[in-house]
């Protein structure tokens, strides 16, 4: 069995499989706090109404519904191992195809946008796909990453919470999840010849507000169970963590997303 063949079995039955009851809950949580930030960059894109688009982990669908509103004249791929949650008649723009990033390829200039979030950290041959996503673009295209860079979990002033997150983060990295690999995504970006790289941080975490800390008990109540299950926690360390989240404590920033963009030259 190959390395990406068990990554993609870990995704679809691992902390974040989408037969989890609360799965749904928790990708709309996740647009609801980074939506926004996604938006405002694509935003400055200046988004043509005749481009061609691609919307790599498409989740439960809010930026492939976004982008298809404004490209009537274009399309959006919406791209997913499991797009059970995304609406394929929300428009006619948009398109919705079962695809493993790991195994799939598109032609060279497919694409006047790519944009992914909270995907390539899951990738084991994430540097290649990289590259290879920017062959995707047309001259000019954009690509446009998301991803996740988790801090040290001994850093949280919370007891209760370093316990939870430090099995967390364990259990991500078994399942083949770069923790750290966001903060280099500019970099390679520039190293395959993109132009115009830029980064934009956004903070999460625990008391940062309403939405997030929602979203936080609802991953306790996702994952709990198999992190107690796998001997990563206790029952009691999580039980402390769900009762820290209820208190509504002051802010512990855990998390950076990374949204990194760059320019395949208009020259090539």
């Amino acid at each position: 069995m190959s390395e990406n063949t068990l990554t993609a079995e870990a995704y679809t039955t691992g902390l974040l499989n989408k037969d989890l009851p609360t799965e749904a809950t928790r990708l709309r949580l996740l647009e609801q706090t980074y939506d926004p930030r996604t938006v405002e960059i694509l935003e400055r894109l200046d988004i043509a109404p005749t481009w061609r688009c691609l919307e790599l982990g498409a989740g439960a669908g809010s930026i492939a519904y976004w982008l298809a509103d404004r490209v009537p004249r274009g399309r959006v791929v919406a791209a997913d191992i499991d797009p059970r949650f995304i609406d394929a008649d929300r428009s006619p723009q948009l398109s919705v195809r079962r695809m493993d990033i790991n195994e799939e390829d598109f032609a060279p200039g497919s694409f006047d946008l790519v944009h992914a979030r909270a995907v390539f950290m899951h990738l084991p041959r994430r540097e290649e796909v990289l590259r290879q996503a920017v062959r995707w673009l047309a001259p000019g295209g954009w690509l446009v990453l998301e991803d996740v860079y988790f801090l040290p979990a001994e850093d949280s002033p919370y007891p209760e919470w370093q316990q939870a997150q430090r099995a967390w983060l364990t259990a991500l990295a078994a399942q083949g999840i770069d923790l750290a690999w966001a903060r280099r995504t500019p970099a390679l970006l520039a190293a395959a010849g993109c132009t115009s790289v830029g980064v934009s941080v956004t903070p999460g975490g625990l008391g940062i507000d309403a939405v997030q800390d929602e979203l936080l008990r609802i991953r306790l109540l996702q994952s709990g169970r198999s992190l107690v299950d796998a001997g990563l926690v206790t029952e009691e360390q999580i039980a402390r963590a769900g009762a820290l989240v209820e208190s509504g404590p002051a802010p512990d920033v855990s998390t950076f997303v990374y949204s990194s963009w760059g320019r395949r030259s208009a020259a090539d």
